[in-house]
């Protein structure tokens, strides 16, 4: 997991993960919050490779919304244990 704040960018980095579907998950739950997310997907294509060190997904959510979304990742990641 990685949390960057630093950015000037509107869009943040909240989450990385090295599967698609978690990351699917995840953004699923932020919107169903009321929380913009989108997924961005750094798929080994040359390979095919869909988990492991090679397919990382990364969740990005606006600026402006990023404390919701932490919280609410918390929340997400609490739940699943």
């Amino acid at each position: 997991m990685y949390r960057d704040t630093t950015s000037d960018s509107p869009w943040v980095l909240l989450y990385t993960t090295n599967t698609i579907w978690e990351a699917e998950l995840l953004r699923g739950y932020l919107i169903a919050n009321s929380v913009e997310a989108v997924v961005v997907p750094q798929v080994d294509t040359m390979r095919g490779l869909t988990v492991g060190l090679l397919a990382i997904a990364k969740v990005y959510v606006p600026a402006p919304q990023f404390s919701e979304a932490e919280k609410l990742l918390d929340t997400y990641l609490q739940e699943r244990t």
